[in-house]
């Protein structure tokens, strides 16, 4: 029994012993984790503060982009005309992109700011991207945020209450075997229907004959001399109830159908897209055609689901403005810049036509030519201009701002 006594003490001497070992350990370990714990919140903040740190100068490059914008839609143009590699994520021929130059934010000079200007040539030219970034050196942080702005490089086009196939500023009459079809907006989906929904000929100017300030009836049939077989879906030929002069050439026609949008922007959208390498065959299409050369026109272009705009300049109609060929088909719009000189269309020939036609003078003894009246052809020019906005100065894209990469 004695014996015993001393054996059992020095048990639960170990026992206590170990108890008081794994205790420390377990303080050591809980001191630890909460060591690590604060730190790993230290860093955290500290990680945040530089993040936010790196986002704030990449707002400040984004904003220090947005106010070196020019005001006018040729001065933005002119932007592109040093060209930069797009940003991640942005690729294909329809995509064009430059740099621009950020002011350093006087508060963080150690951040490398940088911007690029980013815009499709096809669906929105009138919309920059704008991708800002920021890299600060020696935190190891960046950012990256992007806004879109509206620019006035393309005018907003006016609706059509009646989307005619044929826009004159002048006078038609047919030519001897000529072979003519002119079909205004249908019902339903058949080629020249007998139902029409709108007017086949829309005039702006009638010869006023007997020169008593009014036009009638009698004087718009003899300025739109279609015959019957010439106008087999229907529709109505209109134009004005009064006298209206046409010279000097008041381009009527043109801005009926364009409203604001200028010869200037029509041709640097051409230039750029051509620039860029969109064609016929690209994916997506060329959809914008400027034409100064008088040679006849012989390629198909533009389809429903991507109509182009053709136009043949004043300079192209110098001396007699260009003929399509018979077999050419074009989807969408085509002007002529005739100057309101009938003789420049005089004998007149085009193959087909889907969409509309637009001659700033008259079409004498025209010989052939199909017009299939469609409401997207005029689409290649309509652009989203939101209800309200001033089309004529930049302005941001509300809700278009967000961070990170594309």
């Amino acid at each position: 029994m004695t014996k015993a006594r001393p054996h059992l003490l020095r048990q639960h001497g170990a026992i206590t012993l170990m108890v008081a070992i794994g205790l420390v350990i377990l303080a050591s370990l809980a001191s630890f984790y909460s060591a690590r714990s604060v730190l790993m919140d230290q860093l955290a903040s500290h990680n945040h503060a530089r993040a936010s740190e790196a986002r704030l100068a990449a707002d400040a490059a984004l904003a220090s982009a947005q106010a070196t914008l020019p005001s006018t839609g040729l001065e933005v143009n002119g932007l592109f005309n040093t060209l930069s590699t797009c940003p991640a994520g942005v690729n294909g021929p329809q995509w064009q992109c430059t740099r621009l130059n950020p002011a350093q934010h006087p508060a963080m000079p150690q951040a490398q700011l940088s911007a690029t200007a980013v815009r499709d040539l096809v669906q929105s030219p009138h919309v920059l991207t704008l991708h800002a970034s920021a890299s600060i050196s020696g935190q190891n942080s960046q950012a990256q945020v992007r806004e879109s702005v509206f620019v006035p490089t393309v005018a907003a086009a006016p609706g059509l209450s009646a989307q005619a196939a044929l826009v004159l500023n002048g006078c038609v009459s047919e030519a001897s075997g000529a072979s003519l079809r002119v079909c205004p907006l249908v019902s339903k989906d058949e080629v020249c229907a007998s139902t029409a929904k709108g007017p086949a000929v829309l005039t702006h100017f009638v010869v006023d004959t007997n020169r008593n300030g009014s036009i009638s009836t009698a004087e718009k049939n003899a300025c739109l001399a279609l015959s019957a077989s010439s106008l087999p879906g229907g529709g109505s030929k209109t134009g004005p109830n009064a006298a209206v002069p046409r010279s000097p050439c008041s381009r009527a026609a043109w801005q009926s159908v364009l409203g604001d949008i200028t010869d200037e922007q029509l041709q640097a959208w051409s230039t750029a897209q051509e620039r860029n390498g969109l064609t016929a065959q690209t994916t997506p299409p060329r959809s914008i055609y400027w034409i100064d050369s008088p040679a006849d026109w012989q390629q198909n272009i533009g389809s429903a689901d991507t109509p182009a705009l053709l136009v043949f300049s004043a300079k192209a109609c110098a001396q007699r403005c260009p003929r399509i060929g018979t077999g050419v088909r074009i989807y969408g719009s085509v002007l002529i810049e005739s100057s309101c000189n009938d003789e420049k269309m005089r004998g007149w020939q085009a193959g087909t036509i889907e969409g509309q036609l637009v001659v700033e003078s008259g079409i004498p003894e025209w010989r052939s030519g199909t017009l299939l009246a469609r409401p997207d052809g005029r689409n290649a020019y309509i652009l989203n201009w939101p209800e309200g906005m001033d089309a004529t100065r930049v302005q941001r894209v509300n809700g278009s701002w967000s961070e990170g990469t594309p």
